[in-house]
């Protein structure tokens, strides 16, 4: 940032904006991982089930995020729902247009198409990576999954545009 750009005020508005980025989108990621969690009874069971254990001497005891992350059902709906909580959710509900349009901007290199940008609402719910793309399905991130997923997945965004939480 130039040195004229660094007043009080502008330095006071980065930050509320870094702060304000930081928790309102972890505000939103935990109200509709909550709603999934409490409005899904079999997810809600079997979230319990693989708790029971890493959860057993709570409040004693907190677990560590390395055996949270060890939890694969958590880590599943963890990562369904930060791929659909970054849209406008996956709620049919909308009162927009019923069909968006995808335009690819490319460039051709060598021979090869080369995307020029993306947008992580379309990256998140292409029907040939996401099956039903509009569900909320932590499954899909169990086991042996299509690779392209990770590829797509983009919660986070990416390169110089990501996450400030992820440096």
């Amino acid at each position: 940032m130039p040195e004229s750009e660094r007043s009080e005020d502008r330095l006071a508005q980065e930050a509320q904006v870094i702060v304000g980025g930081g928790t309102v989108t972890t505000a939103r990621t935990l109200t509709f991982v909550s709603y999934y969690i409490l409005s899904i009874p079999e997810m809600q069971e079997k979230l319990r089930n693989e708790l029971q254990d890493t959860m057993a001497t709570y409040p004693q005891s907190i677990p560590s995020w390395a055996d949270l992350e060890r939890l694969p059902y958590l880590q599943a709906i963890i990562k369904e729902d930060c791929r659909g909580a970054r849209q406008t959710h996956l709620s049919d509900t909308s009162s927009g247009p019923s069909r968006l349009v995808y335009v690819q901007v490319a460039f051709m290199l060598c021979g090869e198409k080369v995307p020029v940008g993306m947008c992580s609402y379309f990256m998140h719910t292409d029907p040939a990576v996401f099956p039903e793309p509009r569900k909320f399905i932590p499954e899909r991130w169990l086991g042996d999954y299509d690779p392209k997923m990770n590829r797509n997945f983009v919660a986070f965004g990416r390169g110089s545009r990501s996450c400030l939480g992820m440096k």
